[in-house]
């Protein structure tokens, strides 16, 4: 037993200086076996080892294995056919079709001949395969020159390892590898499918498991209003926790832009990143710049977020920058807060800055909050009272370029309690009140004003639920069902100024109906599946919902009224008595079958018999290389469009995708896009062509790429 133990632990140290793994061993070890434990190798977990003969000399320390020598500890394995191990020398020598496999690494070898002492060795014919990476290195000889360095001759690299010949690989005649740093190889020919189609003399690769710095592939688009861009862009590590990436972009039409990101993660809930452009524009004869940042930190009960979003000019968006989102914002929004949570309670200061982009003549007015405070109390119990309290207290300046600043203060608190009835009905009463105070300036001339108002109000809602288990199916329905009312008279508020939404509040006794249900399959040990949901409401004021003098939405309003008056002030219609019903707002979900889904929206005015908002849309989603989407939207007075999604693999070479939104309403193709990629043999590899296509702004885009499956692509 004892021979054996040592024989198992001689060929053990082998595989483990040979794979550059810790290994482990179960049983006891002797005294005299401890000296050829090495750094870093731990001994004391269990083994498995099968050949064979073995044999070992007690005076001249060699350990032999032939036949079908198999080792197994943990998850790694290794097999070859005959192993030999000098432990006065620390030379080992392994032969006959040597493998070595560890959950997704994998590597297999003619002969391989290793000293553990020195950590030097030579790896004869062979290939390494790196499963998460899909990485498969293939060389006639591989020196191991010491504990992190090799010599790789007449090698191959690949992340496609197709069979009989990898669709795309680099061959090197020669390279000087060092792990964690670079690998310098020359003679470096670039293959598709067998045939040359590039040749460099000489090139370096980073080959670290951690962030390197170095150039990153350049990418090339053209549109009209940049003409043709080249970006060349370079990656810097600055510490473990940050990095930054300088890119120049070489822009036909307008010039060279060089920009500058700078990111960091200080720790798993906090990271930010900075980013900063500044050109002459060829095309427009002035200097032009962005300045971008967002940050997240949280550090127990404290969070402090930012966005920066500072623009030089209101058309930068819409010449430079392609997210839809930006070039058709009305202002560019900053803002910032710091906030400390409690048990029950939020505290936090932020400020909020806005740049108009709307280029409209006259005064600027647009209101800056610098700063604002705000207390939020979180729904908590009153043990005397039995009811639930919360509210928010909040503080504010408002600042303008052109127009009065304003210092005002709100508050507003709610009191309620649920009242259980009958199994599944509830009952939750609610007072609440919404007191305002400000200063402002009406004019130069005029002395500040104070003005106020305290706006009362209560109501109640009631509420039933209900499930069935439907047996023998596995389904699930679920029900719900709620009547509101809420009151809040009229108060005096004329002259109060309109800064936001809270401003001003409008009179209301309303009745509040919704309704909504959901069919759910349930199958033991998977989540559940929603097939049907539905859900209705449908409000009714029997006064009717009369304007208040303000062009905010009332954020008392129920959801169907809000989006009502969302859409008139879209339009620019000037507020009006509404009728006593609101619309019937009303939303479905169909999923009949696994991976269609149908889907439909309406908000229907019941008073004139009419859509005021309308959408459906059917998609079928296999994966996203399998995907057809249409949908159908009406705002009324606003738009009405056709959207249409389509991507598909076509036998497996080919994928074909496009993206087209269509106004019916002005008759014109708002926005889209089509393109093709092509992946000759598999996933390894594909060339990309894409054309896309906008009209607020006009302009049009071509986009050709190149990619390699875990190198990188070119392009995109």
């Amino acid at each position: 037993m004892n021979r054996l133990r040592r024989i198992a632990i001689c060929l053990l140290l082998i595989v483990a200086c040979v794979a550059d793994v810790s290994a482990e061993v179960r049983f006891p070890i002797p005294p005299v076996m401890k000296e050829l434990a090495k750094p870093g190798i731990r001994l004391d977990a269990p083994v498995h080892m099968t050949a064979d003969t073995l044999s070992y000399d007690e005076e001249t320390g060699i350990a032999v294995a032939e036949g079908n020598v198999e080792l197994a500890f943990g998850t790694r394995t290794m097999r070859a056919d005959r192993i030999r191990y000098d432990s006065a020398t620390g030379e080992a020598d392994l032969s006959g079709k040597v493998r070595y496999k560890d959950a997704g690494e994998e590597f297999a070898f003619d002969r391989i001949t290793i000293n553990l002492d020195s950590e030097t060795g030579i790896l004869y014919n062979g290939t390494i395969r790196i499963s998460s990476s899909n990485y498969l290195i293939a060389s006639r000889k591989i020196e191991k020159t010491g504990k992190s360095s090799f010599l790789i001759e007449k090698g191959m690299l690949t992340t496609c390892p197709c069979d009989p010949e990898p669709d795309w690989k680099f061959e090197v005649r020669r390279a000087r590898v060092t792990l964690d740093q670079y690998a310098v190889g020359k003679d470096i020919t670039f293959r598709i499918r067998g045939v040359p189609v590039l040749w460099l003399p000489w090139g370096a690769f980073p080959v670290k498991m951690t962030r390197q710095s170095g150039l990153l592939l350049p990418n090339f688009s053209s549109n009209r209003s940049r003409g043709y861009t080249l970006q060349l862009p370079y990656y810097q590590v600055i510490n473990r926790w940050s990095d930054a990436t300088v890119t120049l972009d070489a822009m036909s039409r307008r010039g060279y832009r060089p920009e500058a990101e700078y990111r960091f993660v200080l720790n798993p809930e906090s990271e930010g990143a900075l980013r900063a452009t500044m050109f002459r524009d060829r095309a427009d004869n002035r200097n032009r710049a962005r300045y971008h940042g967002e940050n997240i930190f949280r550090s127990g009960p404290f969070t402090a977020n930012a966005v920066l979003e500072a623009p030089s000019d209101p058309r930068y968006y819409l010449d430079m920058v392609d997210l839809d989102a930006l070039r058709s914002a009305r202002h560019a929004r900053s803002e910032g807060f710091v906030s400390a949570t409690g048990a029950n309670t939020e505290q936090a200061v932020s400020i909020l800055w806005n740049k108009d982009l709307q280029e409209i003549p006259g005064p600027d007015n647009t209101a800056q909050r610098a700063p604002e405070y705000t207390m939020t109390l979180l729904p908590a119990g009153i043990p005397i009272a039995g009811v639930d309290l919360s509210g928010e207290i909040s503080a504010t300046r408002f600042q303008r370029k052109d127009a009065f600043d304003e210092v005002r203060a709100r508050g507003f608190g709610e009191v309620s309690r649920a009242i259980p009835l009958y199994r599944s009905f509830t009952l939750v009463p609610y007072l609440f009140a919404d007191v305002l105070g400000t200063r402002f300036e009406q004019s130069p001339a005029k002395a500040p004003s104070d003005r106020g108002r305290f706006v009362p109000g209560g109501g109640a809602t009631l509420s039933a639920d209900a499930r069935k288990d439907i047996p023998g199916k596995a389904f699930v329905h679920s029900a719900g069902v709620s009547a509101g009312f809420r009151y809040v008279p009229r108060i005096r508020q004329d002259d109060l100024p309109v800064t936001d939404r809270w401003s001003r509040l409008a009179p209301q006794s309303q009745f509040l109906f919704t309704f909504s249900q959901r069919l759910l399959g349930v199958k033991d040990g998977a989540a559940p599946k929603e097939f049907l949901s539905f859900h209705i409401e449908w409000a009714y004021d029997p006064g009717g919902s009369e304007p208040w003098g303000s062009p905010y939405v009332d954020p008392l309003a129920p959801y169907v009224r809000a989006l009502r008056d969302q859409i008139d002030t879209g339009t620019g219609r000037p507020p009006g008595k509404n009728s006593a019903p609101s619309d019937i707002y009303a939303k479905v979900g169909l999923t009949p079958i696994e991976r269609w889904r149908f889907q439909g929206e309406a908000l229907f005015d019941p008073v004139e018999t009419s859509l005021t908002v309308g959408a459906v849309s059917a998609e079928y989603k296999k994966d996203e290389d399998h995907r057809v989407l249409a949908e159908y939207r009406l705002s009324r007075d606003l738009a009405e469009d056709v959207r249409g999604t389509f991507a598909w693999r076509l036998l497996r070479r080919l994928r074909l995708q496009a993206q087209a939104n269509y106004s019916l309403r002005n008759g014109y193709l708002s926005g889209g896009s089509v393109g093709v990629s092509v992946y000759p043999r598999s996933d390894c590899w594909n060339v990309g062509f894409a054309v896309e296509r906008k009209t607020q702004p006009d302009d049009t885009s071509v986009k050709l790429s190149f990619g390699l499956k875990g190198i990188g692509s070119i392009g995109n």
